[in-house]
């Protein structure tokens, strides 16, 4: 009797599965389980807590139809604005205007409302907004009353797995595989459609406190989405950019947004409000402004830099104080551990470490998307900060919400039985486990902070197109001793396979922003070769992987309208 699919793992077929429980993940499941389809969820931790936001989150971005500066026309028009050259603007509509009535609603259900006690929204503007688009609110809680939604609604869900290929049968996506990371069973699921979740990629470059995972979003969001999407033939966009906020020194944690959504200034060693002199909007610039006026002011001498907050009201301190926590618990432990007084005392702050993602607080980079979220393999879809055209907590929510919503309807028009190729879960079978084998001469660990030294002062945020092809030949080279990386367990193996997922993502990186041949958002696209922002690039750089390696191309964004609603 020959070989079956059960001798390499257990078998479970679902309708629906998604890879990645974090916001948009929980999210999407609960849009397809109200589809009345079978969902299964699979992380590396558990839906209650994984993901960017998984100790919370204190922001919504939401425009409520009180005045002119608040409708979708408006938020579009600065969409256009804020992330030209990054952001198509019908797939934006579609998935955040449209959608974001019924999010709203959906928090309020679950028990995480966008209110203050008193009913109201408290609104703040920052990071480029031209109008308080930004809801503040006590998100403490979201990720778990979304997991308690969807285990409501019969959600499935396998945690502490570690998903390692997608299964394809005649282009189609069909299923995937992976393994649970503590005890090395693998798993073969089928599913008629399938949604990538599973955040941006972390861990790419050198951290500035030499801590590879005390990263600003969550370490374990290492590119699995972008590299499994690229292995199977779907196109990827604005993989190009760097990504780099403003944190505490020593310490990446969120609250950037809300220290300047309450009215701290930025000032430097000479007690100068210096952001005005890069931005029209000071302290309250774009996010890559920000960056660049802070790396600039250390550079030329005039750090360090801090944020002052003394200015502020007893009644905004207060409120300070009490949501600052809500993004992430040990924030307010760090500051009180320093004996710093935000009443009284500056805040130290420093650029924090690179990462691989979107220019904008609208768009990411990754899986590129159409309307229905779909990418360009059938089957296959894309929800969060792996899909090009969703980027934070307001379209994570109604993006995501919207993913599990199609690929449900695609699931539910996927008739007859789903053939799984049993050569094809042989070779995936034996890549994840290979290195278990491996001699052991290259750790992980060695090569991840090889990788990201390199990385930083080839492809950090002054690049060139010789130090590109320096970067991509030394990622070459390097990749020759992957092989040799040895995992000691299942929980090391999980940590190789997000080596490979980084290196991949540092591949496409480096071919689109060969590709890209100009400057644009400042330092997160910084061609020293090609210091101005051009008209031709106002649109995407777009790869796929071809037999030849990485292809790309230019797609045109036309930003001469706001589309319909």
């Amino acid at each position: 009797m020959g070989e079956r699919i059960e001798d390499f793992g257990e078998l479970i077929k679902t309708d629906v599965l998604i890879v990645g429980g974090g916001l948009a993940g929980n999210n999407a499941a609960i849009g397809a389980l109200e589809k009345g389809v079978n969902v299964l969820v699979v992380d590396k931790s558990s839906i209650d807590r994984c993901g960017a936001i998984a100790g919370g989150v204190d922001h919504f971005m939401a425009y409520l139809n009180t005045d002119s500066w608040d409708t979708r026309e408006a938020y579009l028009e600065w969409v256009g604005k804020i992330a030209r050259g990054a952001v198509n603007l019908s797939v934006q509509n579609a998935v955040f205007c449209r959608e974001l009535e019924s999010a709203i609603e959906r928090m309020e259900r679950i028990g995480c409302t966008l209110r203050q006690p008193d009913g109201t929204f408290y609104r703040t503007s920052s990071l480029g907004g031209p109008a308080p688009f930004f809801i503040n609110f006590n998100g403490k809680q979201l990720k778990p009353l979304l997991a308690k939604e969807a285990r409501r609604l019969g959600v499935k869900v396998l945690e502490k797995f570690a998903f390692s290929g997608i299964l394809t049968n005649e282009g189609k996506v069909i299923g995937g595989v992976g393994f649970n990371i503590r005890t090395g069973k693998f798993f073969i699921i089928q599913a008629k459609s399938i949604i990538l979740a599973t955040g941006n990629t972390n861990r790419i470059f050198d951290n500035p406190t030499g801590l590879p995972f005390n990263t600003w979003q969550c370490p374990a969001n290492t590119g699995a989405a972008q590299s499994m999407a690229y292995e199977v033939g779907a196109k990827l966009a604005n993989m190009e950019f760097v990504r780099i906020t403003v944190v505490p020194r020593g310490f990446s944690a969120a609250g950037l947004n809300a220290l300047t959504g309450m009215g701290g200034r930025i000032i430097n060693a000479l007690g100068e409000e210096f952001m005005s002199r890069y931005h029209p909007a000071g302290s309250k610039a774009p996010r890559y402004k920000l960056v660049e006026g802070v790396i600039r002011e250390i550079y030329e001498g005039r750090g360090p830099v801090y944020i002052d907050c003394r200015h502020l009201s007893s009644t905004d301190l207060t409120h300070l104080k009490r949501t600052l926590g809500y993004d992430k618990d040990t924030l307010p432990d760090f500051i009180e551990q320093k004996g710093i007084d935000l009443g009284k005392d500056l805040l130290e702050i420093m650029p924090s470490e690179g990462m691989q993602g979107g220019p904008s607080e609208v768009c990411s980079s990754g899986i590129m998307i159409d309307e229905s979220t779909a990418s360009t393999i059938p089957g296959l879809f894309a929800a969060g900060d792996c899909a090009d055209q969703m980027r934070c907590v307001h379209i994570c929510t109604t993006g995501g919400y919207l993913a599990g919503k199609m690929a449900a309807e695609y699931a539910m028009k996927t008739h007859g039985d789903i053939k799984i190729n049993l050569s094809q879960v042989k070779e995936l079978n034996q890549k994840t486990f290979s290195p278990l084998k491996a001699s052991g001469t290259v750790s992980h660990r060695k090569f991840e902070d090889t990788m990201r030294k390199m990385l930083w002062q080839n492809a950090g945020p002054a690049r060139n197109e010789k130090s590109l092809n320096i970067a991509l030949d030394k990622l070459e080279e390097l990749e020759k001793y992957y092989k040799e990386i040895k995992a000691q367990n299942y929980h090391e193996l999980m940590r190789i396979l997000e080596t490979y997922q980084i290196l991949q993502v540092a591949k496409m990186m480096c071919t689109a922003s060969l590709a890209r041949k100009e400057t644009r958002f400042g330092v997160y696209h910084n061609r020293i070769d090609y210091p101005e922002t051009k008209l031709e690039y106002e649109g995407q750089i777009v790869l796929w992987k071809t037999e030849q390696g990485i292809k790309t191309e230019f797609k045109k964004l036309d930003y001469s309208s706001i589309p319909q609603p």
